[in-house]
């Protein structure tokens, strides 16, 4: 049973805004597939970035802020550096600001009639 209305609407809030993330999880989890086997096909010498699996995660360590390798190695190789750059500028900065717009818009729209999907969901 529910114990309260605010308590079912922020899970009904919740239930809209889960498809937005998975949303974004998609489009991060492709961006990321299209980059490593860019950067796989490459002509490089850098052993984090050999194959589409090492590349993706890689590039997954990045997204999250734990790439522990050294960013020196890249900077010996300059297409590769050039392509890790770009993937950021497409994740780290477009996708996670279109992921905080969506939310918005998401939380905005079902902000109206919470209280009242609330009510009829208990």
């Amino acid at each position: 049973s529910v114990f309260s209305n605010r308590v079912s609407a922020f899970v009904l809030v919740c239930g809209r805004v889960l498809s937005e993330v998975m949303l974004f999880m998609a489009g991060l989890l492709f961006s990321m597939l299209t980059f490593s086997s860019a950067i796989s096909a490459l002509d490089h010498h850098n052993h984090d970035y050999d194959g589409i699996a090492m590349g993706s995660m890689s590039l997954l360590e990045i997204t999250m802020g734990m790439y522990a390798s050294h960013f020196e190695a890249l900077n010996k190789e300059p297409v590769l550096l050039i392509a890790v750059i770009a993937y950021v500028l497409c994740t780290v900065i477009f996708l996670l600001n279109l992921l905080i717009a969506q939310l918005n818009c998401a939380y905005q729209c079902t902000y109206q009639d919470m209280l009242g999907y609330a009510r009829l969901n208990r």
